[in-house]
């Protein structure tokens, strides 16, 4: 096989190059800004909400770019699984994917909504402060924060699966599944 005809196998079974940093950015994203939220929780106030302050900038920024993630998918297909992912595994991955989406969009959109039922702006990054999109209201700012919180642990849990899927298709079933997000 000539180099070219390798790379056009390899590119086949590859996602694009702004899908596979788009997984990235967020994932890494997502872990750091849920990890913002719990090692934070019992800091001193002042440093608690500073934390806050990046871990909510942070939510839009996922928010963002889960729309762009979406909006590039919506254009350019998936590589195929590899031949060998057992049928009962090929739903499976779908829905975790769709999950993901969902949680993706309603995690930060909860965010956004407490804080601005709480009557709490968010400042993004110092650069400006993010339209409210709800009036204030206390019980819907109770209300989102459970729900947020609830919908922080979901995305926790389904990464943890994501991840440890992940490994076991590459470690144990050996199938090369990671080199389809694999950036380098």
């Amino acid at each position: 096989m000539t180099p070219m005809a390798i790379m056009a196998s390899t590119d086949s079974v590859r996602y694009t190059k702004v899908a596979i940093w788009l997984h990235w950015l967020i994932g890494l994203a997502v872990i750091a800004n849920i990890g913002l939220a719990m090692l934070t929780e019992d800091m001193p106030r002042e440093t608690h909400l500073a934390a806050m302050a990046v871990h909510k900038a942070m939510g839009i920024t996922i928010l963002g770019l889960t729309i762009l993630r979406i909006l590039w998918r919506l254009g350019h297909r998936p590589p195929p699984l590899p031949a060998a992912t057992p049928l009962w595994q090929r739903p499976l991955s779908k829905i975790v994917h769709i999950l993901f989406y969902v949680l993706l969009i309603l995690l930060p959109l909860s965010g956004w909504v407490w804080m601005s039922a709480a009557d709490r702006p968010i400042d993004f990054f110092g650069l400006f402060t993010v339209p409210v999109i709800v009036a204030p209201n206390e019980g819907l700012a109770d209300v989102m924060h459970d729900r947020h919180e609830m919908l922080g642990l979901a995305m926790l849990g389904l990464a943890a699966i994501h991840i440890l899927a992940a490994l076991k298709h590459q470690f144990v079933d050996r199938t090369g599944l990671i080199g389809r997000m694999n950036p380098f």
